[in-house]
């Protein structure tokens, strides 16, 4: 299994958030296409960062009510991505063994003069469904886009690392395990009640990963005995219900990436000052007071290093947000360090502390 072919977000405005991914993100527009969907006419605005490929989809008419009752229910939000199999049919006989919910009507087909593409849609999570598709003599990610005459910017992402989705108390090991079997992923990681003992907030997080590590799924559900509500907590009740949290994009140079996007008006969670206090005495060597200007999140292995930043929510809800994270020399983890040392710091800051 190779990286996510794309991930599709149902929103409100496609126009204008579409721009935006343009302007403040530095994605570019690579098509748009207008398809009859399940109920009614919808359109896609397809944007591209590297190897990125996210799908900005909105209603066109009342009749697409599936789009406009999501929106409705969960804001501007992820509703399902895609990963590329060679042989649909073979594929198709997999998820039925494996008891997929499968939502479509079989192997559906979608043909645009010599592109085509069959793909079956799987029921992920509340309201999410997970693609899987074979594409035949279509270089894009669907058939049907017209594609843009728009001049490309430079691109400062490399791919898609992974999704982070957050669901109920008790519910991520039903989750983990069909995604395992569907699209087969190992359950890497796991961190939860020990990790985060002593303290009135915390997670249980859960890190998939396919045999090549290109594919990455992180779940995670809220420590029900906690106190204090957690980002989880919040994202349960404003979402209503379970989803996908935030994209994760893999970038070469983070602090020249947070640099751009804040010249363009992208705002990033601000970190306690805690954080970066107790990180200059784990590791004096690094540029601390420049990860701190930025909110950048910092874990170390040896000689290898992971950078995490984490955007505000780009709606209106504090639902759906943006990480981008640099891997320097291959560091393969997923910054279970970096959480609990960011929870401590922000338990420190309920507290009274900075």
């Amino acid at each position: 299994m190779n990286d996510i072919l794309f991930v599709e977000i149902y929103v409100g405005m496609g126009k204008m958030v579409s721009w935006w991914h343009e302007y403040a993100l530095g994605f570019n527009l690579k098509g748009i296409r207008n398809q009859t969907g399940k109920y009614g006419l919808e359109q896609t605005y397809w944007v591209q960062n590297g190897k990125a490929n996210l799908f900005i989809t909105c209603a066109m008419d009342p009749a697409a009510h599936d789009v406009v009752s999501f929106i409705d229910k969960h804001g501007n939000s992820i509703k399902s991505f895609a990963v590329e199999v060679e042989d649909i049919e073979t594929y198709y006989k997999h998820l039925v063994q494996e008891n997929a919910i499968i939502l479509s009507n079989g192997i559906e087909w979608d043909i645009y003069k010599e592109e085509k593409c069959g793909y079956v849609r799987c029921k992920l999570f509340d309201d999410n469904e997970l693609l899987v598709i074979q594409r035949i003599n279509c270089s894009n990610p669907m058939p049907g886009f017209i594609l843009s005459d728009t001049p490309t910017s430079t691109s400062s992402v490399l791919r898609i690392d992974h999704l982070a989705s957050v669901v109920r108390t008790n519910e991520s090991d039903f989750w983990i395990n069909y995604l395992s079997k569907l699209i087969y992923l190992d359950p890497i990681q796991t961190i939860g009640d020990e990790f985060f003992a002593n303290m009135s907030t915390g997670m249980k997080m859960n890190v998939l990963s396919s045999k090549n590590s290109k594919l990455n799924k992180v779940i995670v559900e809220p420590l029900k005995e906690k106190t204090n509500k957690s980002q989880v907590d919040i994202f349960l009740e404003n979402h209503f219900g379970n989803g996908i949290q935030h994209i994760a994009f893999e970038v070469s140079n983070l602090l020249s990436v947070v640099k751009d996007l804040k010249s363009k008006g992208v705002i990033f969670t601000k970190i306690p000052d805690k954080y970066f206090e107790n990180l200059v005495l784990d590791y004096p060597d690094l540029p601390i007071e420049k990860l701190k200007d930025s909110n950048i999140l910092c874990e170390k292995d040896g000689d290898k290093i992971l950078l995490q930043v984490f955007t505000e929510p780009i709606g209106d809800r504090p639902t759906l947000f943006y990480e981008f994270i640099q891997r320097i020399n291959d560091f393969d983890g997923f910054g279970s360090n970096n959480v609990k040392q960011l929870f401590k710091s922000l338990e420190n800051q309920l507290n009274g502390g900075v």
